[in-house]
């Protein structure tokens, strides 16, 4: 806990008296303890929040309430805490709720750490003694990098479903392993998910494709029987088969594959990239055609976890385009147009190629990747327009050669592929005199039509 905050800490643990302490608990004492830096640090006491605002506030912090019937509260000085009262709490039996319905306030910290959730996270610091409290041996778990429940498996795992998720979050960003009775409760109870809210599932969701262990995380959350309720349009790509020429996994394998091989940015678009195999194979018997379908089963599955829209018009669309040039057999010219067409997204595409390429199993290097790269920094010496806006005509020229409403937008659109292609450079007058050939075409068309 040495770090620019101990003073402001002390001094605020000199407002607790001697038998009513101010601890740090939580993921902070636990990241302390493996030598990782602390961010958000969690406060716990014997004191309930109203009994300390005016003496805190007298102190010159600022408090404010998050839920006094949790006991909880925002302390703030130069940094932020949130403070939690020692509680116990109590869940409708079998429901698996995330918040319980009823607390009953404590002094007692070894009831307050059985009520959290694994043992990892319930060590205590004493703020004022600078020295650690363990009532249930977590320590021990963090030396072992082992996640077990701070009360019995069934109790702990069975009041609030989430944990389940918090329990795979934990296993990709800290790297532990599970205990077994644990895991067994984890199993049995993973119909707990059923009870809570989509915006927390894809909160934790997020967590876990963001940890380095994140392969290691999926795979254990398909084997407890959590992502077929979390996510059952991936897991029914679980067991399916792929040509053992070109892939050495099944399907959710090789999508969990993919996931560990892209950077955090794009795991999303990794998870989903082949999501529409399973349905594919299940209609048809093959995979043909499975981005399309990958695309609309994304978007329909990114809108019921209620992610934003940006998010799912990307993730859709990587789905979609992530099969460009499958066989190697595409002209430059293909490769030019896919890549102003998705310019915007083209560093994550390639990742996203590479990593596609990595989860084989077999593959380490994507030619499509190679050949976007070679293509587009080509077009970049060749000073090609990227876009419209750098063409060098525009709307108003096309105008004043005499074309109307959709014609225009038709016309800009011939040649910027043209300049694009280099048939054409990209020059004021030459362009010109392009647009009036296609004009007096396009009126010969009418003539010969009309005559």
């Amino acid at each position: 806990m040495k770090d620019e905050r101990e003073e402001e800490l002390k001094r605020l643990a000199s407002y607790f008296p001697e038998n009513k302490k101010l601890y740090a608990v939580g993921g902070c004492v636990r990241d302390a303890l493996r030598g990782k830096q602390c961010y958000d640090i969690d406060l716990a006491g014997a004191i309930l929040p109203q009994d300390l605002q005016s003496v805190l506030e007298e102190g010159g912090f600022k408090v404010c309430e998050a839920s006094l019937r949790l006991g909880t509260m925002i302390i703030k000085g130069k940094y932020s805490y949130e403070y939690t009262a020692f509680r116990v709490d109590s869940y409708p039996s079998g429901s698996g709720v995330h918040s319980p319905v009823s607390v009953r306030f404590t002094d007692d910290i070894l009831q307050d750490a059985k009520r959290r959730d694994f043992k990892c996270n319930t060590v205590y610091y004493d703020l004022s003694q600078e020295k650690l409290v363990d009532p249930l041996g977590g320590i021990v778990d963090i030396k072992n990098g082992i996640l077990s429940t701070a009360d019995a498996p069934d109790i702990t795992l069975g009041q609030d479903g989430l944990r389940i998720m918090r329990m795979i979050r934990f296993v990709s960003t800290l790297g532990y392993g599970v205990e077994e009775q644990t895991l067994a409760s984890a199993k049995k109870l993973a119909a707990g998910l059923n009870d809570i809210s989509v915006e927390r599932i894809r909160e934790e969701l997020d967590k876990i494709l963001a940890g380095d262990n994140c392969r290691k995380a999926l795979e254990l959350l398909n084997e407890i029987g959590a992502l077929k309720i979390i996510l059952p349009e991936l897991a029914a790509n679980d067991k399916v088969a792929q040509n053992e020429k070109y892939h050495k996994y099944d399907v959710l394998e090789h999508i969990f594959a993919v996931v560990e091989n892209c950077p955090p940015s794009v795991r999303l678009a990794g998870l989903f990239h082949d999501v529409g195999k399973g349905a594919c194979y299940a209609e048809c018997g093959n995979t043909y055609l499975h981005n399309v379908i990958g695309a609309k089963i994304t978007e329909e599955v990114l809108t019921r976890l209620k992610y934003p829209k940006k998010t799912i018009e990307k993730v859709s669309r990587m789905t979609l385009e992530h099969m460009f040039d499958v066989n190697g057999n595409a002209r430059e010219v293909k490769y030019r147009r896919f890549i102003v067409k998705n310019l915007d997204i083209l560093d994550d595409l390639i990742a996203l190629f590479e990593a596609d390429c990595k989860g084989t199993g077999y593959l380490q290097n994507s030619r499509t990747a190679e050949k976007i790269r070679e293509v587009y920094s080509k077009m970049l010496q060749e000073q090609v327009p990227l876009s419209l806006s750098q063409l060098a005509v525009n709307g108003n020229d096309m105008a004043q050669l005499g074309f109307k409403g959709k014609e225009i937008g038709e016309t800009l659109g011939q040649l910027w592929d043209m300049a694009l292609r280099r048939s054409a450079e990209n020059e004021k007058e030459t362009l010109l005199s392009i647009a009036k050939r296609i004009k007096r075409n396009t009126e010969k068309k009418k003539d010969k039509k009309n005559g």
